[in-house]
Formats: structure tokens, sequence, C-alpha cells
């Protein structure tokens, strides 16, 4: 029998011997909960959302003192993130750099 919807391929996995904290650090945080890099992926998910929570509710916090405080709040974080990202990729793009001169 044909299946209806077709399934996917399976993403790359590394099965890893080591404890969570050990797998996790090894193949990055974001990569393990939002890619499922090991088999700690949902453990992983439920720490991102955790610490997601928590930033949105000190930003909610923030708006019922005094809404300048929120959007200065959001603003850093946002702020925070971008800043990280581009680093990342600067870094990525030195690398590449020195490896082709």
């Amino acid at each position: 029998m044909k299946e209806r919807i077709p399934r996917r391929a399976a993403p790359d996995f590394r099965e890893s011997e080591d404890g969570l904290f050990t797998s996790v650090m090894e193949d990055g945080f974001l990569n393990v909960a939002l890619d499922d890099a090991n088999q700690y992926g949902p453990h992983a998910m439920i720490l991102f959302l955790g610490i997601v929570s928590v930033l949105t509710g000190f930003v909610l916090g923030l708006a019922m003192i005094d809404p300048v405080f929120s959007f200065i709040a959001a603003a850093i974080i946002i702020a925070s993130f971008g800043l990280r990202k581009f680093l990342q990729t600067r870094a990525t793009n030195n690398v590449v750099k020195s490896s082709t001169e």
C-alpha cells in the first residue's frame, strides 16, 4: 500500500555517548534544540522554550512598570542576538579568507 503523504528523509543525526550537558555544548545549544543534531534535541528545546518564556515574562513585566523600559529591554535582547550573529559571520568570513590566501 502506497502512503498518501510520502515521508521525508531523516535529518543528519549523531548519537552521543556523553551526558546531556556535554552533548548539547559539544554540538551547540541552538543546533541541538532547533535541528536535532543528537538525541538530546527535545531536552534542549524544552530548555530553549523556558529561556524564551523567562525573557518574554521579563519584558512584559517591565511593560507593566513603564513601556519605555520594555522597549529598551526588547531592543537590547534583539541587538544582542543580531550582534552575536554578526560576529559569527565575521569570524567565519575571516577563516575562509585566511584559508584562501
